[in-house]
C-alpha cells in the first residue's frame, strides 16, 4: 500500500480537524492542565513546605525558592510542594527519592515536569498475567537530590513456596523522552513543530541524546572505539525520505553497525525534581506456575550505596491465554499482521547494503513481531524470506504475499499455466502452508475491480486467495470473490465488516483511521483491541510498522513507526506495547467466551445464566470509552469463577 490517498481533500480535512481539536485532546489525555487558582495556591505554600521538611527535600525546596518568580520554575515548585504533601501524609521525612506506580497503558504523557496524577505514591508495581502472555507494569521515580548515575536492578521474584520467577523473563527498560512530532501523542497527521514525547523503550538512555536548547535529537554512533553523535532531526529539505518510508534514504542509517542499544538496562541519570519513567515487562509461558511472586526493584548509587527499593508483585493466573478468535465466531482465527514494506531490500537500505546482516535483522524483527502478538508477516520477497521466517518461529499456516506472482496476461491459458506453476512452487517451498493470500492491486476503482474478476477467478481455481485494501466498492464489485480485505474505516464502527461477515468467507481488517503513528499506548491498545473486536472485524492489517525514519519532521503525515530499527534488530515503543496489550484484551475475551459457551452447553440453569451474563457483559461494553483496565479485571473475574463452576484447575 503506497498510501495513495486519492481523496487528498479528505486527508487535509482531518488534518485541520485534528489541529483544531488539539487543545481539547491535550487537555483530556496528554498533560495535566491545572487551574490557575490551584497553581497559585501551591506556589504560595512553598515557605510552609520548607519549614515542614528536612533532609534532601528541604534542600531541594530551598533551591527552588531561589528561583521563585521565574515562570520556568513554577511547575518545578508546584511539583515539589505536592511531593512534600505526600511525604507528610505518609509520615516520611528522609528520602533520596520517591516513586509512583503508574498504569503502563495510560493516556497521560510521562514527562520530566509532569506530575503523575494517576499514580500511587510509593505504591507497589503490580502485574497480573495469565499463562503465555507478556504483561507490563510501570513506575515513575522522583529524585529529591541529584543522584547522578544510578543502577536499577531487580531482585528475585519468589512465590509463597519459594518458587522463583525466571529473571530472563523480566525485562526492565527506561522510557526515553525525545523530540517527536507535536501532534504525535494523539494523531498520525504531521505538524511543523517538535515537542518532547515519551516513546522509546531503551536499555541505554544515552543511545539518543536530546538537546532541549536546540530542540533536536542526536544518535550515538560508536565506530572503531570512537563515539560521535549525529543530528537526526534536520529540517525536511535536508532529509528527504518520503512519508511512506518505502522509496528513499535518510541521512541516518540506524541499522548499520555502530548504532545499537545495550542488551541489559544500564545506569540511568536521576536529576533532582525530574520525573523519570521505567517500564517492567513480565513474560509468562504456558508452563509458568500460577501464584503471586514478590520482589523489589533496587536503586544503587554510583559508589554502591543502596538508595532504596520499590516493591514489585507479579500474579500469575491459573489459566493460559488462547490465541485470538473472532467475537462473532470462535472457530475463526483473528488474524494479526501489518500492511508494511518490511523486507530484506528495505533493511539493506537501513543498514548500508549488508545482505548477511539484513538476514539477521529480519529474523530479529520477525521474533519481535511474534512476541507482540503480530503473528503474520506480509512478505514482499518470499523466496528469500520464507526460510528466515521459519528460523524466527513465525506461523506459516497462512502466507500473505505482496509479490509479483499474479500475471495478468490477456491470454487466459497462459494465466492458468502461470497460476498452477506458482502454486506448485509454493507448495514445495512451504508445504505446511494451508492458505496463501496474494496481494494484487491497491485502493482500486470500480472499473479495475470489474476488469480483474477473471484474474481473481483463475488464481483462486489454482488454490490461491486474495487480499486487497480499499473502501466500500470492494464489496459492491467483488464481495463474493475477495478472501481478505482491508477497509479504510474506523475500527470501532460495526457497519463496514457487517456485509462481509454476512457473506461469510472473508477476513476483514481496517486501516487509515488512525494509521500507525500515534505514540499514546492507551489509544493503541483500544484501537487494536476491543474496539475492532467488538465491532466484528476479524483481523488487524493497519499501515505500517517500519524501522523509521527517526526524524519526525514531516508534512501531511508523520512517520508511521511501531518499532525503530537498530543494528541488533528493533527498539520497542510505548505504542507497540499498546498493540500487544490490545490483542491480549482480545485473547482474554476469547477465553471468556469459550468458557461461557462451555457453561451454557452444560444445560444446568445456573451455569447457563452465568455464561449468558458474561456474554451480556461483553455486549454492553462501550469499546470507545470503557476503562480497559477495569474491563480486563472483570474478564479475569469471570474466567476464574467459570473455571471453578466447570471444575477446572
Amino acid at each position: 500500500m503506497k498510501m495513495k490517498f486519492k481523496m487528498k481533500f479528505k486527508a487535509l480535512f482531518f488534518a485541520v480537524l485534528f489541529v483544531l481539536c488539539g487543545i481539547a485532546v491535550t487537555a483530556k489525555g496528554e498533560i495535566e492542565i491545572m487551574p490557575v487558582s490551584r497553581e497559585r495556591e501551591y506556589l504560595s505554600r512553598l515557605d510552609e513546605a520548607i519549614q515542614n521538611s528536612e533532609g534532601d527535600l528541604k534542600n531541594h525546596l530551598q533551591t527552588l525558592r531561589s528561583k521563585r518568580g521565574e515562570k520556568s520554575a513554577d511547575k518545578s515548585i508546584v511539583n515539589a510542594v505536592r511531593i512534600a504533601d505526600e511525604l507528610k501524609r505518609n509520615g516520611l521525612k528522609k528520602n533520596d527519592f520517591v516513586h509512583f506506580s503508574v498504569p503502563a497503558m495510560s493516556e497521560w504523557q510521562r514527562l520530566p515536569q509532569e506530575y503523575p496524577q494517576d499514580g500511587t505514591f510509593n505504591g507497589r508495581v503490580s502485574i497480573i498475567a495469565a499463562g503465555d502472555e507478556y504483561e507490563p507494569g510501570s513506575f515513575v521515580i522522583y529524585p529529591l537530590r541529584d543522584l547522578g548515575k544510578v543502577r536499577v536492578t531487580l531482585s528475585a521474584l519468589k512465590n509463597s513456596t519459594g518458587k522463583i520467577f525466571p529473571a530472563a523473563d523480566l525485562d526492565l527498560k527506561v522510557v526515553k523522552v525525545w523530540y517527536q512530532n507535536a501532534n504525535g501523542w494523539f494523531s498520525y497527521f504531521g505538524d511543523t513543530g517538535l515537542k518532547l514525547t515519551p516513546e522509546l523503550l531503551l536499555n541505554d538512555e544515552e543511545l539518543i541524546k536530546v538537546d532541549t536548547v536546540k530542540k533536536g535529537n542526536y544518535a550515538r554512533i560508536v565506530k572503531e572505539g570512537k563515539t560521535t553523535y549525529q543530528w537526526i532531526t534536520p529540517e525536511q529539505p535536508l532529509d528527504s525520505r518520503y512519508d511512506e518510508h518505502w522509496s528513499d534514504i535518510s541521512v541516518f542509517s540506524p541499522m548499520a553497525p555502530g548504532f545499537d542499544d545495550a542488551r541489559t538496562l544500564q545506569k540511568i541519570s536521576l536529576e533532582a525534581g525530574q520525573f523519570k519513567q521505567l517500564f517492567l515487562t513480565a513474560h509468562t509461558t504456558k508452563e509458568t506456575q500460577p501464584g503471586i511472586y514478590h520482589g523489589e526493584i533496587i536503586l544503587t548509587s554510583g559508589n554502591g550505596k543502596r538508595l532504596g527499593a520499590i516493591p514489585v508483585s507479579l500474579r500469575v493466573l491459573p489459566f493460559v491465554l488462547p490465541q485470538p478468535k473472532c467475537y462473532f465466531d470462535l472457530n475463526r482465527d483473528y488474524v494479526t499482521f501489518s500492511y508494511s514494506y518490511i523486507s530484506l531490500p528495505l533493511i539493506m537500505r537501513e543498514n548500508g547494503g549488508n545482505y548477511e546482516l539484513a538476514k539477521k535483522q529480519f529474523i530479529a524483527t520477525m521474533k519481535n513481531q511474534e512476541a507482540h502478538n503480530q503473528h503474520y508477516h506480509m512478505s514482499r520477497n518470499y523466496m528469500e524470506e520464507l526460510e528466515l521466517m521459519k528460523a524466527a518461529g513465525r506461523r506459516l499456516d497462512k502466507l500473505f504475499l505482496f509479490a509479483r506472482i499474479v500475471n495478468g496476461a490477456h491470454n487466459e491459458m497462459q494465466m492458468k499455466v502461470n497460476a498452477a506453476s506458482a502454486r506448485r512452487q509454493l507448495r514445495q517451498l512451504s508445504p505446511e502452508t494451508l492458505e496463501i493470500y496474494l496481494g494484487y492491486g491497491d485502493e482500486p476503482d470500480s472499473e479495475w475491480l470489474m476488469d480483474t474478476r477473471r484474474i481473481f477467478e483463475i488464481y483462486q481455481n489454482a488454490g490461491f486467495r486474495f487480499f486487497l485494501a480499499g473502501s466500500s466498492n470492494l464489496f459492491f464489485k467483488t464481495g463474493y470473490q475477495l478472501d481478505f480485505v482491508n477497509l479504510a474505516f474506523a475500527p470501532e464502527s460495526p457497519a463496514p465488516p457487517q456485509p462481509w461477515n454476512l457473506v461469510g468467507h472473508a477476513n476483514v481488517a481496517w486501516y487509515a483511521d488512525h494509521h500507525i503513528g500515534t505514540e499514546n499506548p492507551a489509544f493503541n491498545r483500544r484501537q487494536y483491541g476491543l474496539a475492532p473486536y467488538l465491532a466484528n472485524y476479524s483481523a488487524t492489517g493497519n499501515y505500517a510498522h517500519h524501522y523509521g525514519p527517526y526524524n519526525d519532521r514531516r508534512d501531511t503525515y508523520k512517520p508511521m513507526v511501531f518499532a525503530y530499527g537498530v543494528y541488533s534488530g528493533v527498539i520497542d515503543t510505548l505504542a507497540w506495547e499498546g498493540y500487544r496489550e490490545g490483542v491480549d484484551d482480545i485473547r482474554y475475551a476469547t477465553k471468556l467466551k469459550m468458557l461461557a459457551q462451555d457453561l451454557i452447553r452444560t444445560e444446568k440453569q445456573e451455569n447457563v445464566y452465568a455464561g449468558r451474563q458474561a456474554l451480556q457483559f461483553l455486549a454492553l461494553l462501550d469499546s470507545s470509552s470503557c476503562d480497559l483496565n477495569a474491563a480486563r479485571l472483570e474478564m479475569i473475574n469471570y474466567i476464574l469463577r467459570f473455571q471453578q463452576l466447570l471444575g477446572l484447575k
